[in-house]
């Protein structure tokens, strides 16, 4: 059981890191972008009035806008976001559970340990899922997902 574990962790622990490193990256590098922005605004506005006129535009708001680093989703979108993590971990933890499940009933995999983690992976699958749903319910019930389906 060790031995079919290791590969796995190891690979999931390297994909982790790996895109820890490219996010640090592209953060770092929007963030000297944005910095960069911002200098030379500041070098070309010599007033605060000027400033001020200057985003009182639309083209300002709108620059003012892009300069953010990220943007959160529109409030209307939070939800399905969240209620879609939740259904997807479900159905990876409840497919990752059964197919531990289903070597041990083939003898592919000794005992216990199959036994155990299926067993908690469908746990948490089923928790999850359940998460995603009362997510949805509270998410329409706030009024922010709409009772409609969208077209």
């Amino acid at each position: 059981m060790d031995n079919t574990l290791v590969p796995l962790f190891i690979s999931s622990l390297l994909g982790f890191v790996a895109w820890l490193i490219f996010t640090s990256i592209r953060r770092f590098l929007m963030a000297r972008l944005q910095a960069t922005i911002q200098a030379k605004l500041l070098e070309r506005i010599n007033s605060p009035e000027l400033l001020l006129t200057y985003v009182s535009t639309d083209a300002g708001r709108e620059f003012v806008e892009a300069l953010r680093l990220e943007r959160e989703g529109e409030p209307r979108t939070a939800p399905f976001r969240s209620i879609l993590i939740g259904v997807q971990l479900s159905i990876v933890l409840i497919i990752f559970g059964a197919a531990l499940l289903l070597l041990h009933a083939n003898h592919t995999l000794p005992d216990e340990p199959p036994v155990v983690l299926g067993t908690l992976a469908i746990a948490l699958g089923v928790g999850l899922g359940i998460a995603a749903a009362a997510t949805y319910v509270l998410s329409r019930s706030f009024g922010l997902v709409a009772n409609s389906p969208r077209s």
